[in-house]
């Protein structure tokens, strides 16, 4: 059915005689519906004046990070009615929203796209106990040297834990760039690995798949290497220059337990 036929339709009666008694405003509309259904291309609706904001659509093409990341940032800050959509091979967002949401997520993303930065990671793997007395008992050749934990982090870590006594086993002070995968040897026994990710709003980052391994010695293995045990393997929300201490196993017979301090800075002369 053309157009025209429509528009026919639409002013006839159920006879299919003229409907003459119709005003001319009604007859605008009618006119005006069927010119909307002869254009071709998408037709943004206009809500109603009851319906609340106007949609916007926000279009914006990331140039350093990954489209992916940014998407699991916007969508918390969407409504109901909002919508995303990824248009991977142009790295590119494209948003319908209110106007208030659209100016939220504009900015969060101006911030987020920012050229890679270099971070500077320190990891420490440190054994939390009682308090000892006297000459500290030899440690299994499998172990690290320890060494004492700093004086201000032992302070803080006391105010919220059972622990009076923390030695340090393994650290380790590397650099990676925001994005990258890092696998690094903490000594002869442990081994950690994460993805670093985007520094967001100039505080904190995400490591993703964080994950400590402690190389398992067993005499009677004749040299061969065995499987290392995994300690820990999380997601880890770090903010920037602020020490983050997790508490990997526990041994309650020995009221001792084994934790990982990590602690993340840009590296001199980044923005």
């Amino acid at each position: 059915m053309t157009a025209m036929s429509f528009c026919n339709l639409s002013l006839c009666d159920a006879r299919g005689s003229y409907a003459g008694r119709r005003s001319s405003r009604t007859l605008a509309a009618v006119l005006v519906a069927c010119l909307g259904m002869m254009a071709s291309g998408p037709v943004l609706a206009q809500p109603s004046r009851g319906s609340g904001m106007q949609t916007k659509v926000l279009a914006y093409t990331l140039k350093h990070q990954p489209v992916d990341e940014a998407l699991s940032l916007v969508q918390p800050l969407l409504t109901t009615r909002g919508t995303v959509e990824v248009q991977s091979g142009s790295n590119t967002l494209v948003i319908r929203e209110n106007p208030l949401v659209i100016q939220r997520v504009a900015q969060m993303l101006e911030q987020f796209d920012h050229p890679p930065q270099d971070l500077r990671f320190d990891i420490q793997i440190v054994r939390a106990g009682p308090k000892r007395y006297g000459i500290s008992p030899p440690q299994p050749e499998s172990e690290e040297l320890e060494s004492e934990l700093s004086e201000a982090l032992a302070s803080r870590l006391r105010e919220v834990l059972r622990y009076d006594d923390y030695r340090v086993l393994a650290e380790a002070g590397l650099t990676g760039r925001e994005g990258e995968e890092v696998t690094y040897s903490l000594g002869q026994t442990y081994s950690v690995s994460f993805r670093s990710g985007t520094v967001m709003a100039g505080q904190r980052v995400k490591l993703e798949g964080f994950r400590i391994l402690k190389q398992v010695q067993n005499p009677s293995a004749k040299g061969r290497q065995l499987e290392p045990e995994e300690l820990f393997h999380a997601t880890l929300n770090l903010w920037l220059d602020r020490p983050l201490n997790v508490v990997m196993t526990q041994d309650e017979s020995r009221q001792e337990a084994l934790m990982v301090a990590i602690s993340c800075r840009r590296e001199s002369g980044a923005p």
